[in-house]
């Protein structure tokens, strides 16, 4: 006669209080500051280990602005020494970055490389990346291998931010639990912090648009409400600033480089490496470019409801890329949380904290061309393998021409390619099915 052996309970870990989840972040956080700090003074050429002077030159951009902002002058003539680099973002940019006026050059270059991993991180953890070890290694990773993350890190931009900044009004911390003090609610409402993206520049606005897609009124009225009063900051403190910089920004003269150059991954890229050059060139491909990112808002506004969360906020993010007259290499940050998506998908496997809901795919074929996608912008064949630069692009052959180019069709085609399956699949006949209403999607 033998006996059943009851099976032990399994006692469930307690919760981390406040300060291991700090003392957590910061074991995760060391490991990549460092290396960027190995790495900042080799990313841009010009940097220098001994003294350490990293070439930060788009930070170095900031300082200077924010000096002249304080002395009185016009912050769009700026221009940095060696490099002559103009100021060209919204005069609020400058104003929220007065606090770079004060201490030496260094200690911000130092701030900054901490920041830019901080959004790193939270875009990370937001994306559902399981928590230690795994996110210790994928910040090292990330870090040394995408391109977009690495060289805004090297450049001292502010890329990184702005993208943290709409994932964190779009997507959960796994952290805020209400059984810890002050956790459990937003602090702040939805929408803010993208309306304060979109002040800063305005490509992130596109978001609000797809908060709207979602229903989420409210949170698309916090979005348009705070980017009206940034602006109006802007526009009060410096008011004849302000109106330079809507004329400039209407009328294309934006102190920096031709649409042409190679570096300028977006669609308007594009067309004027093979159309030409002209005012016809970007009166038809700015219009396409709209319309390709609205469409991304459509086809990411319907997987959201889906459950894919991490890959329809990539998607959008993406499209703003797509959709600016101007997407340097280093913007298309937003390849990190499509990044995410497709590593889940690819692994069959949700992680514990993804936002993502349980089961959900896509299709096989849209995870493998956003996987050619995501590789493709991480390894920047463009500058690495082309001549740049006094209009060497126009003379590309079909070969340069392809390397040149497929990034941006490539995420092009992958959006008109969902919208047209997404149209197609609503134009069939369908037994009515009775769904879970998402949280998520519920106006906030």
């Amino acid at each position: 006669m033998t006996t059943a052996v009851r099976p032990r309970p399994t006692a469930t870990p307690a919760p981390l209080t406040r300060g291991q989840l700090a003392a957590r972040a910061a074991l995760e956080l060391l490991p990549a500051y460092l290396v960027g700090l190995v790495l900042l003074p080799r990313i841009i050429s010009g940097g220098r280990y001994s003294p350490y002077v990293p070439a930060t030159i788009d930070l170095q951009v900031y300082v200077y602005a924010v000096h002249d902002l304080l002395a009185g002058k016009d912050i769009f003539q700026t221009v940095t020494p060696g490099w002559h680099l103009y100021f060209i973002y919204p005069p609020i940019a400058a104003i929220l970055m007065v606090p770079l006026a004060f201490g030496p050059y260094v200690m911000w270059q130092l701030i900054w490389a901490a920041g830019l991993l901080w959004a790193q991180w939270s875009v990370l953890k937001r994306c559902g990346v399981p928590r230690g070890l795994p996110m210790t290694l994928l910040m090292v990773a990330v870090l040394v291998a995408v391109e977009p993350i690495r060289t805004t890190l090297g450049y001292g931009q502010v890329n990184t931010f702005l993208m943290a900044f709409v994932v964190i009004d779009l997507l959960p911390d796994p952290e805020d639990r209400p059984d810890l003090p002050g956790g459990g609610r937003r602090r702040i409402p939805r929408g803010i912090l993208i309306g304060l993206a979109a002040s800063i520049k305005l490509t992130p606005a596109l978001f609000v648009v797809f908060l709207l897609l979602l229903g989420r009124r409210r949170a698309a009225l916090w979005g348009i409400a705070s980017f009206c009063f940034f602006t109006g900051v802007g526009a009060v403190l410096q008011p004849h600033q302000t109106v330079d910089f809507a004329k400039s920004l209407l009328g294309g003269n934006t102190h920096t480089a031709s649409p042409l150059y190679v570096g300028n991954q977006s669609l308007l890229g594009v067309f004027f490496r093979l159309v030409g050059k002209g005012t016809s060139t970007t009166l038809i491909g700015l219009p396409i470019a709209g319309v390709v990112a609205l469409l991304a808002a459509i086809v990411a506004a319907y997987w959201w409801r889906r459950g894919a969360k991490v890959f329809a906020v990539g998607l959008v993010g993406l499209a703003t890329n797509l959709a600016s007259p101007l997407s340097w290499t280093h913007h298309f940050v937003w390849i990190l949380p499509l990044g995410i998506a497709v590593v889940g998908q690819l692994a069959q496997r949700r992680w514990p904290a993804s936002p993502d809901r349980p089961g959900v795919r896509l299709p096989v074929w849209t995870t493998l061309a956003c996987g050619v996608w995501v590789v493709w912008v991480c390894v920047c064949l463009p500058l690495a393998r082309l001549p740049y630069g006094n209009n060497v692009e126009l003379t590309y052959d079909f070969g340069q021409e392809v390397i040149a180019n497929f990034g941006p069709v490539l995420g092009a085609v992958i959006i008109v390619a969902l919208a047209v399956q997404l149209l197609r699949g609503r134009s069939r006949p369908t037994a009515a099915v009775r769904t879970t209403p998402e949280v998520a999607s519920r106006p906030s």
